[in-house]
């Protein structure tokens, strides 16, 4: 499924081509900032984590992204659902 400048097979989600959500087989889910600490990718992943009740939210604050107050890189991947989810 495409709208806009998304895109989705159902258990990866990407932006502008970068990928920024993943579900592995298991259930698990995976959230990246992919590189692009914009407002249009925290908005994306915060609409992820509210569509599933998930309990994850990307903010900033100056030049620096936090995910449920915590700091977080860039270009990582951060779990958000799961057995390694806090």
């Amino acid at each position: 499924m495409t709208i806009g400048n998304t895109v989705t097979d159902g258990n990866a989600v990407m932006l502008h081509g970068n990928c920024i959500a993943e579900k592995d087989p298991w259930g698990n889910i995976t959230m990246s900032l992919a590189g692009w600490n914009t407002p249009t990718t925290r908005e994306r992943l915060n609409g992820i984590a509210e569509v599933l009740g998930l309990k994850a939210r990307f903010t900033k604050r100056g030049n620096w992204a936090y995910l449920n107050g915590r700091p977080v890189q860039n270009n990582l991947w951060y779990p958000v659902h799961g057995k390694t989810a806090s």
